[in-house]
Formats: structure tokens, sequence, C-alpha cells
């Protein structure tokens, strides 16, 4: 019995390492107020040499790389939570409304909207939007009770849904880089590796940044997080980067 109590015990001290390493602490290389008022997203165009944001106040920005606005879409949103680029066009996703906008990149004018209804709680809905390579899908994340991945063909329509049950507390943000999937949850202050075959989380760090909404990665391959409530990108090297 003894031996078995001492087995078991080496298991959750071995458990407990591998937690730990998963869930290393960053620490930012550097905080950089912008001008964006509430910023709930953040992505990088297709070149990136600037950055498109939404905001809670339901506007889509791009600024330079210095968060400067350069432009501002003739376009009020209701609750914006996610926005997706490609070298075409930009998407905004209304968590409110349940509503993702598709706008035209070259003029930021406003060519199609798709609803797409939810049932949950006005402000536990989508919260994450990007496109998942490795699926050949748009991924759409709700925020909580429970976490989903809405799986979306091209022309936005749903094809499958799975629960992430407990992965976190919530989740704020989604983007895809490198072959996989990364998401960020604001409550627990962390960023999640994905498997981006069947959502598995691979690995996870914490960061110290209050009202993480935002999840993009810079043009070097580092985390760049937006936080809502004070108005800034944080920058944060990536670990495994080689």
């Amino acid at each position: 019995m003894k031996k078995t109590v001492t087995t078991i015990f080496g298991m959750l001290l071995c458990l407990a390492g591998v937690y730990a390493q998963e869930t290393l602490k960053l620490e930012p290389t550097e905080k950089r107020t912008i001008q964006v008022p509430e910023p709930s997203d953040i992505a990088f165009s297709a070149d990136g040499k600037s950055i498109f944001m939404v905001s809670d106040n339901g506007y889509l920005f791009e600024t330079d790389l210095e968060g400067t606005i350069l432009r501002k879409a003739n376009y009020k949103g209701l609750d914006d939570e996610a926005v997706y680029v490609t070298k075409s066009h930009v998407y905004v996703v209304e968590e409110f409304s349940r509503k993702i906008k598709m706008f035209s990149l070259p003029d930021l004018i406003l060519e199609k909207t798709v609803s797409l209804p939810y049932n949950g709680a006005r402000n536990k809905a989508y919260e994450g939007f990007t496109f998942n390579k490795a699926k050949g899908v748009f991924t759409l994340i709700v925020e909580k009770d429970p976490i989903y991945v809405f799986e979306l063909n091209q022309k936005l329509e749903k094809m499958n849904e799975i629960n992430l049950g407990d992965i976190a507390r919530d989740i704020s943000a989604a983007t895809y880089y490198d072959n996989h999937l990364w998401l960020l949850s604001d409550e627990d202050s962390t960023i999640f590796k994905l498997n981006p075959n069947d959502y598995s989380v691979i690995s996870r760090w914490k960061v110290p940044v209050l009202n993480a909404e935002g999840l993009a990665f810079s043009p070097d391959g580092n985390f760049i997080v937006a936080s809502d409530a004070l108005q800034r990108l944080y920058y944060f090297n990536n670990p495994e980067k080689n």
C-alpha cells in the first residue's frame, strides 16, 4: 500500500510539473498605448504593414504599427468583438447582434452581412473569429457557458460545432498562426495553442494583461495582446519561436 501511495504521489508531482511548464508566465517586452478606444480584437493586414482593430463601441479601424489611426470604416456596429483580415476583405463579428460583417479591404465598404443566431446571453456569445487553414473552415468561438467552436464554410454557413468544455473560464480572441489555432482567455489571462484538427490544447502561457481581448502575431512571430480596459498593446516574445 505504501508503495502504491508513493507511486501515485510521484505521478501527481510529474503531472504538476508538466502543467507548470505548460503555464509558463510571460512578461511583456513592451507596452504601447494606442488611439483606438476599448480595443476588443486585433489582426494584421496580409502584408504585415498595418493593424485592423475593432472596438467595443462598434467601430472598425486601421492603424499603423504604432497604433495610430490611419482610417475608420463608415460603419457603426453593435458590440464588435472579433476581426479577421484576408488580402481582399475584413471580417467583423458583432456579439450583440450575432452578425458577421464583411468589408472590402481597399475602401472598407460593407459588402455583406450574415446573421448567425445563438441563444446564449447577450455578453456570452461570439468572441473569436479566424480561418482554420488545416481544415479549410472559418472558426467562430463562443465566449463561455459553454465555450463552443462553430465551423463555417466559405459562405459563412454553420457546418459543425464542437464543445470545448472546461478549456478555460472564457475565450476572448482567436487567431491562426504557424499551422495552429491560438486562443486567448481574458478571465484566465492565458494564451492557448491548439491542435487545429481536434482542438486539443498543446501548450499554454499566462500573460499579465488586464482585460485581455485581442490576440495577434507580429510579422516576426511574437505575441501581441490588446487590453480593452487600458487601451494598450502588450508585446511578448514567443517562447516557441526558433
